[in-house]
């Protein structure tokens, strides 16, 4: 009964010193090395117009137009169009849904691009205070890819889901300004069966002034810092951005007497 118990001491004492040694052994059997995180720093330009056409207390029609730009201008990024309709529950609270399509430039004469079809929800909650103002939004968007060439789909269709939250706060230089201090941060998020590497898609760190022009018209200008991860999950771009946006707000309504709080936001 002694020998069989020190044969299986000895047995477990062995499995004991394998099984403390196999990590290191299957470490020293993986040929693969881990994979490298690649950064690639651009200069891009950000220009838009946005506008709100409100044509009842709660009800307002949307319409966006963007062109972004890569090597500060000389290079085309990519062209967006956005529509939509907004519900106004008050001042504060608001929610949105639209369509959105995207051309992304794979070379400079536009023969090869990236085709996105969009559609997109939102959530908008706005407060103004007698320091600041304070805007917090929630937006879904369903992306639907397929790249083109000399004007022919390739049939290489994928989709995607992508949720977004934004923060942004400006603060008038002096009460009563029209000028204010803008900072905000949006953090953009895939999710769905479809992604892999990537679940963090980008950041956007946003600093600058906005202007408010006249009753119908404003403008925000300054940088944005774009941090993206691409699909690959090991590949990321690094963006400065100028970005200057314009708003256009039109109130349609027959009756004009109730003040509309349109809380633009900075996208």
């Amino acid at each position: 009964m002694q020998k069989i118990g020190f044969v299986i001491c000895k047995q477990l004492k062995t499995f004991f010193i394998i099984l403390c040694f196999l990590p290191y052994w299957v470490s020293s059997q993986t040929s693969e090395e881990p994979p490298t995180k690649n950064v690639e720093q651009q200069w891009q330009a950000w220009i838009s117009l946005n506008s709100v056409f409100q044509f009842s207390n709660h009800w307002s029609a949307l319409a966006d137009f963007h062109v972004r730009r890569s090597d500060f201008v000389t290079s085309p990024s990519f062209n967006f169009i956005r529509f939509g309709a907004r519900y106004g529950f008050n001042d504060n609270l608001k929610i949105s849904g639209g369509y959105a399509h995207l051309w992304l430039a794979k070379d400079e004469n536009w023969t090869l691009f990236l085709n996105e079809n969009r559609i997109y929800q939102e959530f908008i909650l706005a407060d103004t205070y007698p320091t600041f103002s304070g805007l917090f939004r929630i937006r879904t968007e369903q992306r639907f890819f397929n790249n083109v060439q000399e004007g022919i789909s390739l049939q290489d269709d994928y989709f995607i889901n992508r949720i977004r939250f934004l923060f942004s706060i400006s603060i008038p230089f002096k009460q009563g300004s029209k000028t204010s201090f803008l900072v905000a941060n949006e953090i953009l998020l895939n999710f769905g069966q479809e992604i892999v590497f990537n679940t963090f898609d980008q950041n956007r760190f946003t600093v600058g002034i906005k202007q408010k022009i006249n009753k119908s018209w404003s403008f925000d200008c300054g940088y944005m810092l774009v941090y993206q991860q691409l699909l690959s999950g090991t590949n990321y771009n690094l963006n400065h951005t100028f970005r200057l946006f314009f708003y256009g707000n039109f109130d349609l309504r027959k009756n004009k007497n109730e003040l509309i709080k349109h809380g633009q936001t900075i996208d």
